[in-house]
């Protein structure tokens, strides 16, 4: 997975800054998140609604994690909701 995925942390994603703001979580945090990713974590598999980007199939999960909030000693279950982003074109086979 080394560069193989990348964190949206722009003004549209201000969710996934205060991800990194509210909890202890660094890069290899989110590797071993992504690759703990199971079959039963998968919600659906969805078209990209931006016109910009409709040629993209976005791939959505979600999964609870254990999390220990910045500045406390304390974890929490915190609910994530994962996408991953699929350029393939679409063919009739993967509709």
């Amino acid at each position: 997975m080394d560069g193989k995925f990348r964190i949206a942390l722009n003004s549209n994603r201000l969710t996934n800054l205060s991800l990194f703001d509210e909890y202890l979580i660094n890069e290899e945090s989110v590797k071993a998140i992504l690759l703990n990713l199971t079959v039963y974590d998968f919600c659906e598999k969805v078209q990209n609604k931006h016109a910009n980007f409709n040629h993209e199939w976005l791939y959505v999960f979600g999964k609870e994690i254990d999390l220990i909030k910045r500045f406390e000693e304390k974890s929490e279950m915190v609910p994530l909701y994962i996408k991953f982003v699929s350029t393939h074109l679409m063919t009739p086979f993967n509709k």
